[in-house]
């Protein structure tokens, strides 16, 4: 029997079939289930009726629905994925896998830039940045604190645009900085008092610390960023393509 059909004599709620059928596949966490579409003709409703109960689980966090040509119904568990394949802004990130995307500025201004900064943007310790810090949340609920280093040089009346939406898109737009790389690291940290305030959760919980330089398709370092998730509501996902060890095979 189809585990996606009702029971003889038990006409089981839909978001209770689509359960048993998320527990009989084993579908593993980010594993697509099907469109929309396959999962109403297999269960032989409409799509509103399929809707309706998809709705159910995903306000359960069992499910997510994202749209465009690769998307579908997903397994989920409630995180977001902080893919590493692609260079994105939060808010396009969030908006692919069906969350509201926020803004929350927590500071911003020009300085001069230190040591670090100066070495990963390749300017002159002391040159003038624009630094910002800001929240990021996923349907109003904290995911992240992003702190990013631009240089001013590059970005002259940066600090007149708004803040609260996608940093890539006004490079883009008014500035002609594309994206084309970008180098990260990633270490799991323990939360301060202040982080740990910002994001609604408790000092010394888990957070992935990604350090990033960003540069244009030029090779111009055009960004230093430290952004801190919370890893209880964040997965890091990549795809690794061919194997590139072979290279470094000693044939002596």
């Amino acid at each position: 029997m189809d585990d996606l059909s009702a029971r003889p004599g038990e006409p089981a709620p839909l978001a209770d079939r689509l359960n048993r059928h998320l527990a009989a596949g084993e579908f593993d966490v980010g594993e697509r289930i099907g469109s929309e579409r396959e999962l109403a003709e297999r269960l032989g409703v409409t799509r509103s009726e399929l809707r309706s109960a998809l709705d159910v689980l995903e306000r359960d966090g069992q499910v997510r629905r994202t749209i465009g040509r690769a998307g579908g119904v997903f397994r989920w568990d409630g995180k977001i994925e902080r893919h590493l394949n692609t260079i994105e802004g939060v808010p396009d990130m969030l908006r692919q896998q069906g969350f509201r995307p926020g803004t929350a500025v927590l500071s911003s201004g020009i300085g001069l830039a230190s040591g670090v900064e100066a070495r990963a943007l390749r300017i002159a310790p002391g040159d003038r940045v624009f630094r910002l810090r800001r929240r990021r949340d996923a349907d109003d609920i904290p995911l992240s604190i992003d702190h990013m280093v631009l240089p001013m040089a590059l970005l002259p009346g940066f600090p007149n645009v708004t803040l609260t939406g996608s940093v890539y898109r006004t490079l883009a737009e008014q500035y002609g900085i594309e994206a084309g790389h970008a180098n990260e690291t990633i270490d799991v940290v323990a939360a301060t008092a202040d982080q740990a305030s910002i994001l609604d959760i408790d000092p010394g919980d888990a957070l992935l610390e990604i350090r990033r330089v960003t540069y244009s398709t030029q090779g111009v370092p055009f960004e230093f960023a430290r952004d801190f998730f919370c890893a209880a509501r964040t997965r890091i996902t990549l795809s690794r393509h061919g194997a590139r060890w072979k290279r470094a095979v000693d044939h002596r």
